[in-house]
Order: structure tokens, then C-alpha cells, then sequence
């Protein structure tokens, strides 16, 4: 199997990165959302375009990864500063968020997560973010595990999201300052985290 690339997408990545992540959800959350939402996700024509638009107006610490392996992206994650978007400070420390994480169904397993995440991680510490954080579906019992092997630790804090009609409780995860992550080589890449491309976001949409 070929080795994972990890670089920064462009704006011909954007098509790919929509169907990617609408075929990640609906394999993902089947039976978690309601079908007719999962099906109803768009990826035409004036959907990509709507979206290279949003991602060309990105401000330069908004940042859209790729995961590529044998010339076709298998994953991608964003990430920037923690919502909101104003830079703002929470316990005396300026913190980033990893937004989402996505991967295709057929890559899943395939050691693409764990390099994503650094990548993403490590790009919000080059933009001065001394922690990162993410919200992850607490049902979401295989993406917890994931980014608990990474390191990330739940916070305590958490929300409820609608999607599709559907209220589901999320969970706040957390880098620890300071801590070195071990990260293994090869593990499962989680389920994707609700919020869409390309930023700004809006959680659920």
C-alpha cells in the first residue's frame, strides 16, 4: 500500500474533499442520522462551486488538509482557531480547534488518521495555538478511541448539536499542554465530526 501524503489543498481539491465527506457520513452515521438527511447531502455542481468559493475567502490561519495516497485523497481534515472565530483566550491559553476529520469509507483502517491529525496538530502549534481541541459525537464510540490513542483527552464539557432533526450530544476533547503524544503508526481513522467545509463554520450544518 502506497504511503500517505499529507499537503495543503487547493482549490481543485474541493470537489473531491465534498463527496468524500458526504460518502464518510453516510457510511458513518447510518443509523445515527436520519437516512433521508444523509442521502439528501449535495455534492453538485453549484454545491462544489459554493464551496471553492467559501474556501478561496479563507483567512491564512484556516487551514484545509488533504490525506492523499496513490494520486486520490482518502481523508481530509480543517482546522483553525477555536470557535468562535475571534482569537480569544479560555484559562490563559490560546487554543485551536481541529474542526473536522474525515475519511473515506474504504480507507478507513488504513493508518490515514494518525498522520492527518498531527498534521493538523501540528499546524495550529506553528500559528501560536498552545492547545487544540475537538467535538466529537459521544455516541461516536470508535472516533473517542481514536483520539484518545492520540493523546487527546475529554474535557468535560459538552453540547447538543441538531442534525437532520436529530439532537445528539457532543463531547469536548483536548490536547494536553505540554504532554508528547505517542502516536501509532497504523489505527483506525474515526467516524467524521460534524461540521462541514469550508470554514467559517457553522456546527450541524
Amino acid at each position: 500500500m502506497h504511503e500517505v501524503e499529507i499537503r495543503d489543498a487547493t482549490a481543485a481539491d474541493i470537489g473531491p474533499v465534498r463527496r468524500l465527506r458526504a460518502a464518510s457520513w453516510q457510511a458513518a452515521y447510518a443509523g445515527i442520522l436520519p437516512p433521508v438527511y444523509l442521502e439528501a447531502m449535495d455534492t453538485g455542481p453549484e454545491e462544489i462551486a459554493r464551496a471553492v468559493r467559501g474556501f478561496l475567502r479563507n483567512p491564512p490561519d484556516r487551514h484545509l488538509l488533504v490525506a492523499e495516497r496513490g494520486g486520490r485523497i482518502v481523508a481530509f481534515a480543517n482546522c483553525g482557531p477555536e470557535r468562535p472565530t475571534i482569537a480569544h483566550l479560555r484559562g490563559g491559553v490560546l487554543r485551536g480547534e481541529v474542526y473536522a476529520l474525515y475519511a473515506h469509507p474504504d480507507a478507513w483502517s488504513t493508518g490515514a488518521g494518525a498522520p492527518l491529525l498531527t498534521a493538523a496538530l501540528e499546524r495550529l502549534r506553528a500559528d501560536g495555538r498552545e492547545q487544540s481541541v475537538l467535538w466529537v459525537l459521544e455516541a461516536n464510540a470508535r472516533a473517542r478511541a481514536f483520539y484518545e490513542r492520540q493523546g487527546l483527552r475529554p474535557t468535560g464539557e459538552r453540547t447538543t448539536i441538531r442534525l437532520g432533526g436529530a439532537l445528539l450530544p457532543e463531547l469536548e476533547y483536548a490536547t494536553v499542554p505540554g504532554a508528547e503524544r505517542v502516536v501509532s503508526q497504523r489505527t483506525e481513522l474515526p467516524a467524521p465530526l460534524p461540521a462541514p467545509i469550508p470554514i467559517p463554520i457553522r456546527r450541524g450544518a
